[in-house]
């Protein structure tokens, strides 16, 4: 997607509004999950490129992760997801602190071990987490979507929340 006009002239204000703020972390976290695909693909590849390649999608889904996670990290979330599934021999649980933002809705994965850091938060049961990439043409720029979050961390922009959309 081509970087609305509103969007850089905000970023020059230093204020980054809720609407861009979805948009950032969409596209951080469809770009992770595009590099997950690959990854997959590659680990079942037989070219003798494929362990490279297998490598480079790695450091990459890691990365964009990453860079959701840096953002995420700047918000409350909304409650906790417990995903659960059962396999031939156990119940497996994996759980999540869960972030509405925009018109999207956003997962960062913790450990068991974490529940204890936020016992204001409901813990919410779900389903099975499945989630798809998305085509690069309905992203933000990758460029634009890093300057976003460069300006949060170094504190140089300000992410304004419409409070009567949240209630």
């Amino acid at each position: 997607m081509r970087t609305p006009k509103s969007y850089i002239d905000n970023l020059e204000k230093g204020i980054v509004t809720e609407q861009m703020l979805c948009d950032v972390l969409f596209s951080y976290n469809k770009r992770a999950k595009n590099w997950r695909d690959k990854k997959r693909q590659y680990k079942h590849s037989y070219s003798p490129n494929s362990y490279a390649w297998f490598n480079s999608a790695l450091a990459n889904e890691q990365k964009y992760y990453g860079y959701k996670s840096q953002i995420l990290h700047l918000l409350t979330p909304d409650c906790i997801h417990e995903e659960v599934y059962e396999n031939d021999f156990e119940s497996i649980y994996n759980y999540y602190l869960f972030f509405v933002v925009g018109d999207h809705s956003f997962h960062e994965p913790i450990d068991k071990e974490d529940l204890s850091n936020y016992p204001e938060l409901q813990v919410v049961r779900i389903q099975n987490l499945v989630t798809k990439g998305a085509s690069s043409a309905k992203l933000l720029s990758g460029a634009f979507a890093d300057k976003v979050r460069e300006a949060l961390l170094n504190k140089e922009a300000e992410i304004i929340i419409n409070k009567k959309d949240k209630t």
